[in-house]
């Protein structure tokens, strides 16, 4: 009975055998044409994806530089503004200052004037009398 079974099971793992290896071996030739048929058609994708990487690399530098040139314009620009502030406060005092010496002129010639015209009027009086 031991010997009967050994030989069905000797016979079982012999077609097992026999019905694996073609198996194995198809699959082993799917495994390659797969393996094959993803890097023919990966390699050329990656490759584009590197150039797009790069030209992403490329972009993000200009954009940099394009930013660090309107940073600095803006801070010029703030600069110009503070800068004509500056002259516009400049001007208003020196305008302020010489209405204040035109007034003051004005003022004093006035004085001036009505002494004068008063004084002037005084004596005359004086000699007429």
């Amino acid at each position: 009975m031991n010997t009967v079974m050994l030989v069905i099971i000797a016979a079982a793992a012999a077609g097992i055998a026999v019905f694996l290896i073609p198996l194995l071996m198809e699959l082993r030739q799917t495994v390659i044409s797969l393996r094959k048929t993803t890097e023919e058609r990966l390699n050329p994708a990656l490759d584009e994806l590197q150039a797009v990487l790069r030209n992403v690399n490329g972009i993000t530098g200009n954009v940099n530089e394009v930013t660090e040139d309107v940073k600095r314009l803006s801070k010029s620009v703030g600069e110009i503004g503070d800068t004509v502030s500056g002259i516009s406060t400049l001007v208003g005092n020196v305008g302020s200052s010489a209405a204040v010496r035109v007034i003051s002129l004005r003022v004093g010639i006035r004085a001036a004037l009505e002494y004068l015209i008063t004084h002037l009027i005084r004596k005359g009086d004086r000699h007429e009398g």
